[in-house]
């Protein structure tokens, strides 16, 4: 605000009469001050202290920043001069800091010099927007920032002393030429009532700016009040959105949203103050863009990173849990040895001294083992029903020594004195072999993981091609409606390949069934013992020992070990099979495409001879073919750089080249047409050739490869090529031949066939299909469906592709052959079950004998799992 520079000069003498005015004004006795000054000084004491503690912070103490040079001076001792407005709104003007927004006051001045004038009424708010705070300058009236200042000091005096509240008031649409202007990147106050949180800008200062000349003009009133605040420290900082009601005991301060577009915001439309309801900062939090976009952030799918870590905390939660379970089946199984009188007991827990104690430490320890393999009883259980899972028969086998512990418990005497046995510590060692299973499974996978995440951008991922269409123009060469074809195209990272390696397994569906009728035999078993002398004691240990003989205790530990092996033999070739069900899609494949550059690398090829013909030229017909070939063909590429010494500066520009699948490449180079191709391919240009006889000569009667080379539509030259098969593509070849699995390639090389490929790699007769034009294009933009499963990841090559199929067909035959090993001996136990059943004596089994036998049948199924991989 400008200084004012009218105003009256004063002499010696007015000045020495309004100092003892002042001086006399002061030392007044405290009944002689009038009643309304005495309580505004105790509001201004109270406000200060109780604002403090309601903001949580205290007012600063600090001295203001020198303010400006002025015209009168104040006198040395700091005495204010009264008796004069224009002086007093001149010389004693200070302002008002943000932060002590709330614990200022105004305090009216006196008009006349011989007594205090009545203050004047409380200006009426209007919002306006937030501005940059600035050196504290001489005002002659407020401006609208100053009266919603005003106005929000009534409105806390109304909450605290119960002082009236002051109307509300209509906006000033325009402010006056001192208001400072407001920055950009500022937050605007809101239009019509406030609320706790406004983070729109006001639309009337918009207005205001847009179109000033249409606002009414509002006329500055004068100054009717000082304050005796200082400058605080953190004026330059931004201001939050201010209050105009009461703050509630659970409302916390609210700071306003940076980055927002204040000019696309709505405008909100004005409404008298009274009728805005109070809103707490909680109830506007939800309007926030941040917390509307929460959700959508949660829903992103997890990145490897995440996926890895998932992984390592199970890792961590298993092993602890096997620890655990392990300690608890060894202390089961001693108390089982020492109830049967094989181990001597601790002299606190002897059975036959203290029964009730013995089987309570018993059904305890017991209890303990269930909650530690909770896992394999929750997935067991449901697999009954649900999904099906290897955890079943365990888990079965531990309710089972539960309800022998409690009946145990509850007739310990008789229990002891009775020859039944006690089998918690065989069932606890189920749960424990159950979870170490589990560990081994889950290491398998994060291995294979890790493996797939090390190189993510040269994975290929192979997928059984579905589409009816395709399946039906590829069959076309082949002698099979239907085959399960095997196509491999670069695939991202998903971490639905990570849930698929937990899948189903062929052996869980098996293990439901037999599971059932294990359960079946073990309840008609316990009936049996209940109903035929054996009372609830005979009846809990019969219904036990059938449960833990039949269950396996290398359920789990079988597909474990399978998954480890395979996971260690695939990842030998660069391979990763995720999960049983992939497993089951590679067994069924019976056709398997690849490209001729997997089968001949760049030094399966020599150039046995070179022909020129008349006007033509070795040098230049080594640089056109070296050109074409070196962007169209994978098979030559290496061939002729390697004859070039990998000098491609002094290639050819090619242009418009053409591909011809099983035929040749057109293309421009050195402003020639060049065709490049074979005998068939050259015909049907138009390129003049030489007998059939001169070309059998030096293609040893088809044993060589012949290409031809055409500038111009004359022949240029001849080249005679020999391909010699890979050794590991001859591996990989002979495990295909024996699994009778066909190939269909895609080969560029005109020069090559499906006669030279077999007799390359000594294949036999109708295994290679060498795919046309019409086949390729069909090929080339097939792209796995949504819906289809990746069978396996492998890096790009025919020898990681070939190592991965070998490597789920032994994974396949060895898991197949221990569980059919496993349900074997389920029902094998079944059969002993029922005969120790009728001979009265299937609840004496004692622990050492099912160790023994369940031992005996976990080495042969997991002997026979490992073997068959071996081989």
């Amino acid at each position: 605000m400008p200084k004012d520079d009218k105003r009256k000069e004063l002499t010696q003498e007015e000045i020495d009469a309004q100092n003892e005015k002042f001086r006399t004004f002061f030392s007044t006795s405290v009944a002689q001050v009038p009643e309304e000054m005495k309580r505004r000084d105790e509001e201004k004491e109270n406000t200060g202290s109780l604002l403090g503690k309601l903001f949580h912070r205290e007012k600063d103490k600090e001295e203001p920043a020198a303010a400006p040079a002025v015209q009168n001076e104040l006198p040395p001792t700091g005495e204010i001069v009264l008796g004069h407005e224009e002086e007093a709104e001149a010389d004693l003007e200070l302002a008002l800091e943000p932060g002590e927004l709330e614990e200022a006051e105004p305090v009216a001045l006196p008009t006349a010099p011989e007594a205090p004038a009545e203050p004047k009424p409380e200006p009426r708010p209007a919002p306006q927007p937030e501005k940059k705070p600035e050196p504290p300058r001489r005002r002659e009236s407020l401006t609208p920032q100053e009266q919603q200042e005003d106005a929000e000091m009534a409105e806390l005096k109304a909450m605290l002393y119960g002082t009236p509240k002051p109307a509300p008031v209509e906006e000033v649409q325009d402010a006056p030429e001192e208001v400072l202007a407001v920055e950009p990147e500022a937050p605007a106050a809101p239009e019509g009532p406030a609320i706790p949180m406004v983070f729109a800008e006001d639309q009337s200062v918009k207005q205001a700016k847009s179109a000033p000349e249409a606002a009414p003009e509002v006329e500055p009133e004068p100054e009717t009040a000082f304050q005796f605040f200082g400058k605080g420290a953190d004026e330059n900082e931004p201001q939050a959105p201010i209050r105009t009601e009461a703050p509630s005991k659970d409302d916390s301060m609210s700071l306003p949203l940076m980055g927002l577009e204040e000019d696309e915001a709505p405008a909100r439309p004005a409404a008298p103050a009274e009728e805005a309801p109070a809103q707490p900062a909680e109830e506007a939090a939800p309007v926030a863009p941040e917390t509307e976009e929460k959700p959508e952030e949660e829903a992103e799918p997890e990145t490897p990173e995440q996926v890895g870590e998932k992984l390592r905390r199970m890792g961590a939660e298993l092993t602890l849990r096997c620890v655990l379970e392990g300690i608890l089946a060894v202390v089961l199984l001693h108390f089982g040895l020492v109830a049967e009188g094989l181990l001597a007991p601790v002299a606190s827990l002897d059975p036959v001294i203290a029964p009730a104690a013995f089987y309570a430490a018993n059904l305890l320890f017991l209890a303990g083992a269930l909650a530690v393999g909770w896992p394999v009883l929750r997935d067991g259980l449901q697999g009954l029903k649900g999904r099906p899972s290897a955890d079943t028969m365990p888990a079965l086998a531990a309710c089972g020594a539960l309800v022998q512990a409690a009946v145990a418990l509850l007739n310990a005497q008789s229990y002891q004195n009775s020859s039944w046995t006690l089998l918690s510590g065989v069932a606890a060692l189920g749960l424990f072999l159950a979870l170490l299973g589990s560990r081994v499974l889950l290491t398998a996978v994060r291995n294979g993981y890790d493996l797939a995440a090390r190189s993510p951008e040269g994975l290929q991922g192979a997928f059984r091609v579905r589409d009816k269409d395709l399946i039906r123009v590829l069959a076309r060469s082949l002698d099979q409606k239907d085959p399960w074809v095997l196509l491999s195209r670069p695939v991202q990272w998903d971490e639905a390949l990570v849930e698929q390696s937990f899948g189903e397994r062929a052996s869980e569906r098996r293990a439901r069934k037999t599971a059932l009728i294990l359960l079946g035999a073990a309840v008609l078993s316990g009936l049996v013992f209940l109903l035929f002398g054996g009372g609830p004691n005979g009846m809990a240990a019969a219904l036990t020992s059938m449960l833990c003989m039949g269950a396996p205790l290398s359920s789990t530990l079988v597909a474990g070990i399978a998954s480890l092996r395979l996971q260690k033999t695939a990842a030998a070739a660069g391979a990763v099979v995720p999960g049983w069900a992939a497993i089951e899609e590679l067994g069924g494949v019976d056709t398997v495409q690849v490209d001729a550059d997997e089968l001949f690398t760049a030094d399966s090829v020599n150039l046995e001879d070179i022909r020129i013909f008349k006007g033509g030229r070795i040098d230049r017909a080594i640089l056109y073919a070296a050109s074409i070939l070196n962007h169209s063909c994978e098979t030559l590429r290496g061939l002729f750089r390697q004859i070039i010494e990998d000098r491609t500066e002094i290639l050819y520009p090619v242009k418009d080249l053409e591909v011809h699948h099983g035929l040749g490449f057109a293309a421009w180079c050195d402003n020639n047409r060049v065709l490049i191709g074979n005998r068939l391919y050259m015909e049907r240009e138009g390129v003049p050739l030489p007998e059939q006889e001169y070309e059998d000569e030096h293609s040893q009667n088809g044993a060589l490869q012949i290409l031809y080379l055409a500038v111009s539509g004359s022949l240029h030259a001849m080249f005679v090529l020999h391909y010699v098969g890979g050794r590991n593509a001859a591996r990989g070849l002979e495990v295909l031949q024996r699994e009778n699995i066909r190939l269909l390639v895609t080969c560029e090389d005109p020069s090559l066939t499906a006669r030279h490929i077999t007799e390359a790699y000594h294949l036999p007769e109708g295994m290679i299909t060498l795919l046309d034009q019409e086949q390729c294009s069909a090929l080339t933009p097939a792209q796995p469906d949504e819906t289809a499963r990746c069978c396996m990841l492998h890096d790009k090559g025919f020898a990681s592709l070939i190592g991965g199929l070998r490597a789920a067909e032994k994974a396949q035959n060895a898991e197949t052959s221990a569980t059919t090993v496993q349900m074997v001996s389920v029902w094998f136990s079944v059969v002993i079950g029922v005969l120790l059943t009728y001979a009265g004596s299937i609840g004496t089994l004692s622990v050492a004998a099912v160790l023994m036998y369940q031992a005996a049948w976990s080495a042969l199924s997991i002997a026979v799992c490992a073997l068959k991989q071996h081989n």
